[in-house]
């Protein structure tokens, strides 16, 4: 019965391998079945269709990769088909040029286009197979939830029951219960995910957890984050960490101002048409101004003016003070909430790009009252100071809106470690997807605070 069971096992992982080799197989060969069949002109002899078939294949790996199209069990369905959609466009636009360079003469677009929807249509049946096969091979594991004190719990939990992963939580408990209650809790499941919390108390959990094999996934404070993402040095006989400390290289720093002044530059010239409508769709909503300027910080503190298209009414704080955009703000216009939406309030940063203020990749840009407000509550806030403010960055896409402060600085810190031109390269690709998901742009559930709040958040235009 054992062998059996197994057997069945082994053919269910052999056929879900299948399915993820076939994501990027079989859109590959319906787009090679285009290119011989309807784009003669464009094809060789045998060794250079094969090539041309390599070359498409591993510019939609590379896509696929960016994307995240292989992360069954990290996406919803509906996520991953739209990840492939964007995959897609780009491998089959990049080699619908290819083929037109081939044929010297420019194509006919129509059998790619067709070709795309059914990459998507066919794609969208696999991965709802992977789905469902990758949750009947391994379910998400349950685990254990530990959070420093008992109020935290109901918030923590939905942070985690947003999306399915490998893992589910299964119970949060708190970490000031008795010890031996909370350790027979532990046993009791294979993997614990831990708060941030005392660090004598956390040493206690881990050891515990390590001793009966219990996995461990803990939430890093900004030491962590250094410490794993340093090198390591062995000196004589004694390992080292050698931290990162926000020192690039000169060669990195030239190629990230050079891709600045580039893309920032052409995206001006490409978005002029966009500037234009969207400044007489402003001035036809309420006749102000169709520019916002607001000071906030850039690298080591230096202060400079952010520029983007006005979303909200005229002195959208006058009465209300520095606050977070809520849901249903009414200071947002109906034109600011789809530039909102869109993102294309964004735009005229890139004129800040192209001056130095800004950067493509970097941590969002603050206001300086806030910066002081973060770091006294949040010390190492100030590290972000240490790379230049960017247009998108690790923390715009992995994070969300209304992610708190400090979460924002632990993911702009990784960045900062881990900073390198391929990397930037990936995350404005990545920042393409982002931009259609509504959880990174939606508000706070709260309404505007009254003027005496002054609560910690963006003002006015700021997201």
């Amino acid at each position: 019965m054992k062998k059996t069971s197994h057997v069945g096992h082994t053919g269910q992982a052999a056929l879900s391998v299948l399915l993820e080799i076939s994501l990027v197989v079989v859109p590959a060969l319906l787009f090679f079945y285009t290119y011989v069949h309807h784009y003669p002109s464009a094809t060789f002899f045998l060794r250079g269709n094969v090539l041309f078939f390599v070359v498409y294949f591993a510019i939609l790996v590379l896509f696929m990769t960016i994307y995240g199209s292989f992360s069954v069990r990290k996406y919803r369905t509906r996520e991953l088909v739209f990840a492939f959609g964007l995959s897609s466009f780009f491998t089959d636009t990049i080699a619908y040029f290819l083929m037109c360079m081939i044929a010297k003469m420019l194509l006919p677009p129509k059998y790619v286009i067709l070709t795309l929807l059914l990459q998507c249509l066919v794609e969208t049946g696999i991965f709802i197979l992977a789905r469902i096969l990758a949750d009947r091979l391994e379910p998400p594991a349950l685990a254990l939830l530990i959070v420093p004190e008992k109020d935290a719990e109901e918030n923590v939990r939905s942070k985690f029951d947003r999306r399915r992963t490998r893992y589910s939580i299964d119970r949060v408990v708190s970490a000031d219960m008795p010890w031996e209650e909370l350790c027979e809790i532990m046993h009791s499941y294979t993997t614990v995910v831990l708060m941030p919390m005392e660090k004598e108390l956390r040493r206690r959990i881990m050891d515990d957890c390590f001793w009966h094999g219990i996995a461990i996934m803990l939430k890093p404070d900004m030491q962590d984050i250094m410490v794993n993402c340093a090198d390591t040095v062995i000196m004589s006989d004694v390992p080292l960490c050698a931290v990162h400390t926000g020192n690039h290289d000169r060669g990195y720093l030239t190629a990230k101002r050079v891709l600045d002044i580039v893309a920032s530059v052409c995206g001006l010239i490409v978005c002029s048409p966009i500037f234009l409508a969207v400044a007489i769709a402003i001035k036809i909503q309420d006749g102000g101004p169709v520019f916002y300027r607001q000071k906030r910080l850039t690298l080591n503190g230096k202060p400079f003016y952010l520029t983007k298209f006005r979303s909200m009414v005229v002195n959208a704080e006058s009465a209300t003070g520095a606050v977070l955009a809520g849901k249903s703000d009414s200071r947002i216009t109906k034109v600011g909430a789809f530039l909102r939406a869109t993102r294309i309030d964004e735009l005229p940063q890139l004129l800040n790009i192209l001056n130095g203020d800004m950067t493509l990749v970097g941590p969002r840009p603050e206001r300086p009252e806030f910066y002081q407000k973060y770091c006294a509550e949040y010390p190492e806030f100030a590290y972000r100071l240490r790379a230049k403010a960017g247009l998108t960055g690790y923390a715009q896409l992995y994070g969300k809106y209304n992610t708190t402060f400090a979460d924002k600085a632990l993911l702009d810190m990784y960045y900062i470690q881990k900073a390198s031109f391929l990397w930037d390269l990936q995350l404005i690709f990545y920042t393409l997807k982002i931009i259609f998901v509504k959880e990174s742009t939606e508000g706070v559930e709260t309404k505007p605070a009254e003027p005496e709040k002054k609560e910690p958040a963006c003002a006015g235009e700021t997201k």
